[in-house]
């Protein structure tokens, strides 16, 4: 009996250090953020995205991974057309609209600056507009969204059908 009792104290010990162990040599992975941004009347339209862990000086370049995708009069543009754009976060890679903090990105047809668009090619004031971020959930929080809800829905289908079947 003495034995079984020190055989799986041993297996557990082996068990934990092994996960440890294999803990230790896992990279943490660092969040994805995605942003969705437009201007007032739609005609610029896009989504840039970056590690969250380049948020740390609350400054995000292309050399720090910045992903640009953006259309804008039926014209598409990335991070190429601009090889300075950058954006401004907060320490956590928070933007807020209308805060002072967003996308810097100037192609040759259009300026966005942080929470201002300008269409460079309209001398008048109505050339400049409002522009509007949304952040976009991570995939994997969307995937445990799709699950529960999987799982309200199925647990409901089957109360439903115990219900109906016990009626009759």
């Amino acid at each position: 009996m003495t034995d079984s009792i020190f055989n799986k104290l041993a297996a557990v010990t082996l068990g934990t250090a092994l996960i440890f162990a294999v803990g230790e040599t896992m990279p943490v992975q660092a969040k994805q953020l995605t942003y969705n941004f437009s201007n007032e009347n739609k005609t610029l339209t896009g989504t840039f995205s970056f590690d969250q862990a380049a948020a740390d000086d609350q400054q995000v370049t292309i050399a720090e991974g910045l992903k640009i995708f953006a259309t804008y009069n039926h014209q598409f543009y990335t991070e190429a057309n601009d090889p300075l754009a950058s954006v401004l976060t907060d320490f956590s890679g928070t933007i807020l609209n209308q805060a002072g903090l967003g996308l810097n990105f100037t192609p040759s047809t259009f300026n966005v600056y942080r929470d201002s668009f300008i269409d460079l090619n309209d001398s008048t004031a109505t050339g400049v507009q409002t522009i509007t971020y949304a952040s976009v959930p991570e995939p994997s929080f969307m995937l445990g969204l799709s699950v529960f809800g999987l799982g309200l829905f199925l647990a409901k289908k089957t109360a439903s059908s115990r219900s109906s079947s016990t009626k009759a």
